[in-house]
């Protein structure tokens, strides 16, 4: 399944600091309906049905919940109480799948700095962790033992 295919459905927080957007969706929670890799375009469709287009620098998306659980766990002594809760909270929720579960750690991440730093990156940022593989993939077939 190519990244395209694989995004449709995910939540996708706009970024909080997005100076131009035509939507005025900034800091808002949508649905990636569409996406077009080639022109960095990906569509985001929000309550009462309205769309707007976004590259993939101004949204953002929750990391893997292991990465976010072994960051949490490794940083534990350097946040405070209320975050570190609210953060494994967050974590407990993305592991569960549901969507009403990752709809709900969304809203925490949407309402804290702290916590979105932690557990959100760009969708940008997450293509390009997903293309680095996809090309090592390619890479190793393509080599054979």
């Amino acid at each position: 399944m190519n990244p395209s295919e694989e995004l449709r459905g995910t939540l996708a927080l706009v970024h909080h600091e997005l100076t131009d957007d035509p939507a005025k969706r900034q800091g808002q929670i949508g649905m990636i309906t569409d996406i077009d890799l080639d022109q960095d375009d990906v569509f985001v469709s929000f309550e009462k049905g309205h769309q707007a287009k976004y590259s993939t620098d101004a949204l953002l998306v929750l990391r893997n919940h292991k990465d976010v659980y072994r960051d949490l766990m490794s940083n534990a002594t350097n946040m405070d109480g209320p975050d570190f809760k609210a953060l494994f909270q967050l974590n407990l929720l993305q592991q569960s799948g549901s969507a009403k579960d990752l709809r709900s750690a969304m809203d925490i991440a949407q309402s804290n700095e702290k916590i979105r730093d932690y557990s959100m990156s760009s969708l940008e940022d997450k293509l390009g962790v997903v293309r680095d593989f996809a090309e090592y993939q390619e890479q190793a077939v393509t080599r054979g033992r």
